[in-house]
């Protein structure tokens, strides 16, 4: 009996031991839940990871609101100096602008042969003059007909039997500047003409012309390249007064148009120069001005005219040497259609066949 009793008061503080430990344990757990844990940091509970996030939860409001624009960036100066892998060259003047193309290019164009069977129609005359304006029309070249270039190196003394003669082409590259010449034939041109109706005398005609042009290297007399050019019968269509010809126009601007892009990237290959005139006292006076894209301001180099190399077994002209360069000019005035008034900056000794070239690189 009493050792029933000694057993029953041993449970019951072991069950009052027990009830201890576990309010003590409840309360220590929910000391740690209300603990907070910083933003980003990672609390290890029990051999458990809890990582609290550090954006918290948006509420309604907020999430119906535009998120606000960034602050702009404070902006960088620009550096002065920018290095340059290019040889040194002396700092008379900055280059040319970064988005300035270049000085517009002189091209000298003489007339087409007219290979058709209209004879007396002024075919050939027709053609250059429209590739004339398209070409004026890219603003990327100065051209001139031959009865200019043939009044200049007139008035110069030179005597020659065609524009078309190497000596006659070198000599206008020499004495005007001009880069290049043009010259071609037109060839099968064909008329379709009817009546627009039974009962109407209106005619209605379309046309299909061939355009073959050959682009000089004025330096050396040297046939670049040939570009031919068709139109297509579609889109020649003219009717009423004068229909056959203006047919034939269209037809021949078409031509034109096939081969103008071609004709434009083979004519950039060409570096740009120009040539002195005259030079009077400390005036220098150029062959290109306002026309050919020159500007007050502008600074340009001048060198010595080089030498011209021939193939040993051919004798085809290779091309020129780059002379050396005296100095350079920089240009005060513009005047005449063509023509400039430069000042030196640098060097001395120019002479009338130095070449002048524009500074592009640094």
């Amino acid at each position: 009996m009493i050792q029933d009793k000694k057993l029953m008061g041993t449970i019951f503080i072991l069950l009052i031991v027990l009830t201890f430990i576990l309010n003590a344990c409840s309360l220590f757990e929910g000391k740690k839940k209300d603990e907070k844990i910083p933003p980003g940091k990672t609390v290890t509970v029990e051999g458990m990871e809890t990582v609290k996030g550090v954006n918290p939860p948006k509420d309604e409001a907020s999430a119906s609101k535009k998120p606000a624009a960034p602050a702009p960036l404070p902006k960088k100066e620009t550096e002065s100096n920018v290095a340059s892998a290019s040889p040194a060259r002396p700092l008379y003047s900055p280059s040319l602008p970064i988005f300035q193309v270049g000085f517009r290019k002189k091209v000298a164009i003489l007339d087409f042969e007219n290979n058709t069977t209209y004879k007396e129609e002024k075919i050939g005359e027709a053609v250059a003059k429209k590739l004339s304006d398209k070409l004026e029309a890219t603003q990327r070249v100065v051209t001139l007909d031959k009865t200019v270039v043939f009044e200049m190196l007139k008035r110069e003394g030179f005597k020659f039997d065609a524009l078309s003669d190497p000596a006659a082409i070198k000599r206008a590259h020499r004495s005007l500047g001009i880069q290049a010449f043009a010259l071609g034939t037109v060839t099968d041109v064909s008329l379709l003409s009817s009546k627009a109706s039974e009962t109407s005398d209106e005619e209605i005609a379309f046309a299909t012309a061939k355009v073959e042009i050959r682009l000089i290297d004025a330096s050396t007399g040297n046939l670049l390249k040939t570009f031919i050019g068709r139109s297509p019968i579609f889109g020649t269509k003219e009717s009423g007064e004068y229909s056959r010809g203006k047919a034939v126009l269209k037809a021949i601007d078409f031509s034109l148009d096939d081969v103008l892009d071609g004709f434009l990237r083979q004519l950039d290959l060409l570096d740009w120069t120009t040539t002195i005139a005259r030079i009077d006292g400390e005036n220098v006076y150029l062959n290109a001005g306002k026309l050919s894209g020159i500007r007050i301001g502008d600074t340009l180099e001048i060198f010595e005219p080089g030498k011209e190399i021939f193939h040993p077994n051919t004798n085809l002209s290779l091309g020129w040497t780059s002379g050396k360069l005296k100095g350079a000019v920089r240009v005060t005035d513009l005047f005449g259609v063509d023509a400039a008034i430069a000042k030196t900056v640098e060097g001395n000794g120019f002479r009338s066949d130095d070449v002048v070239r524009s500074i592009t690189v640094r």
